[in-house]
C-alpha cells in the first residue's frame, strides 16, 4: 500500500481538494508527535492523575519542567490533557 492510500484510509477524507489540505495537515500533525516521541512517556490516565499537583507547582512558579518533565512533555502533545490542565490552571488562579 503506498503512503497516500494509507493517509487517505487512515484520515477517510473523500473531497479531493480537501483532503489534500486536510491530509497535509493531519500528516504534518502525525510526522511532529512521532518526531517528539520520547522513549518513555505518560499516558492520559497517568497525566490526569497528577494534574492537579501539577497545576499548583506551576501556579506557585516552580519549575515544573524540571520537576515533572514527562506530565509537561504530555501537555505539550496533547491536546485533552492540554485543555483539563488549561480549565484547572484558570480554577486554580481564581481561588488564589
Amino acid at each position: 500500500m503506498k503512503f497516500n492510500q494509507f493517509i487517505q484510509r487512515l484520515f477517510g477524507a473523500k473531497q479531493k481538494n480537501k483532503m489534500q489540505a486536510d491530509k497535509s495537515e493531519k500528516v504534518q500533525k502525525v510526522m511532529a508527535m512521532l518526531a517528539n516521541t520520547q522513549e518513555v512517556e505518560l499516558t492520559c490516565d497517568e497525566v490526569f492523575a497528577v494534574l492537579d499537583q501539577f497545576a499548583e507547582l506551576a501556579a506557585r512558579g516552580e519549575d515544573v519542567s524540571r520537576l515533572m518533565p514527562l506530565v509537561k512533555h504530555h501537555l505539550e502533545m496533547c491536546p485533552d490533557c492540554r485543555d483539563e490542565y488549561k480549565v484547572l490552571e484558570k480554577i486554580i488562579l481564581n481561588t488564589a
